[in-house]
Order: structure tokens, then C-alpha cells, then sequence
């Protein structure tokens, strides 16, 4: 059988033999029923993993990953206060018109600044979330399921290789599996 790295360079023909090589993995009694198809597609790209920190694990110019930092942050900022304005101006067209269903009962209300600010929260968290993958996407010892093959494996944001070791990680819950 040949080494899930041996497709590395087809991600269509990696994603199919990872779901074709799932179904070799052994369930341990302890996984629950709602998590056996994440437990086998992990299992299983721990073997391409293996193989693409070994081969991909080279040094970068720190500097060069600080401009980069640099560029999402400033992104990030841009991208919020745009969203914010958006937001606000959003909110007050909907109240000069009638409505019969509303997102919450802050926009029922026609509460603005209650309803902007879960808005905001909800907004900043979900692009900061995206950000932070970003960051974390530049170092050689991390690599991102669902960036790299559309595969969302439950509970899971992207996977670190620490000292040798794959480690399943939850971005903002700092949860290691």
C-alpha cells in the first residue's frame, strides 16, 4: 500500500485515499458513536502527518513571519471596523422597515445598542477565530484540516506537531487532544 504522503501533491487523490484508508482503523471501545468517523479520518492522517512534519519541518526567517503577523493583524483590523459599520447601518435600515421575524429580542426591541454589541461580539470573535488560524497557519509545525482538504474533523481547529508528538488542538477552547 502506498504511503498517504505519496499523494501530497494531489489533494483530491490524498482526500480519497484518506476515506478509503479510514475504514482500516480499529474503534477503540471509548469513542463515542457520534465521534467514530472523526476518531478514524484522525487516525488515519496521523500516518500522512507523520511523513509532512518530517519533510515540511524547515526554518523560517522570524522576521519574515513577523510581517506576515503584521498583515493579518492589520487585515483583521480593517475587516472589523468595516464590519462594524456595515452592522450599524444594517440594524437602522431594518428598523424603518416592518418586519414580522427578528434575529433576537434585542432587534425586536429595537434595542441598537444591545443588539449591535452581540453583533460586534459575535462578529470579532468569529474573524478573530479566522485570524488567529491564519497566524498559526504560518509556522511549519502546524497544519489545518480544513484548509488543507475541506476535512472538518469535530472539536478540531488544527493540528500542532510538538517534540515529535501530533496534537489535535481547539484554537479557542486550548483544548489538546
Amino acid at each position: 500500500m502506498k504511503k498517504l504522503y505519496d499523494y501530497h501533491g494531489n489533494k483530491e487523490e490524498l482526500f480519497k485515499q484518506i476515506l478509503k484508508q479510514k475504514n482500516s482503523i480499529k474503534i477503540p471501545d471509548n469513542i463515542p458513536e457520534s465521534l467514530t468517523e472523526d476518531y478514524k479520518i484522525a487516525r488515519t492522517l496521523d500516518n500522512y502527518l507523520e511523513d509532512y512534519f518530517d519533510i515540511n519541518n524547515q526554518f523560517t526567517s522570524i522576521s519574515n513571519v513577523d510581517r506576515k503577523i503584521d498583515k493579518i493583524l492589520d487585515k483583521f483590523i480593517k475587516e472589523v471596523l468595516d464590519g462594524v459599520y456595515q452592522e450599524k447601518d444594517k440594524f437602522r435600515k431594518a428598523m424603518n422597515t416592518k418586519k414580522k421575524t427578528f434575529k433576537n429580542i434585542f432587534e425586536f426591541s429595537k434595542s441598537e445598542n444591545l443588539y449591535l454589541s452581540n453583533m460586534y461580539t459575535r462578529f470579532i470573535s468569529e474573524n478573530l477565530g479566522h485570524k488567529l488560524e491564519e497566524i498559526a497557519n504560518l509556522s511549519n509545525n502546524v497544519y489545518i484540516p480544513d484548509r488543507e482538504l475541506e476535512i472538518n474533523i469535530k472539536g478540531i481547529d488544527l493540528i500542532i506537531y510538538d517534540q515529535g508528538l501530533i496534537k489535535y488542538t481547539q484554537l479557542k477552547l486550548k483544548k489538546i487532544h
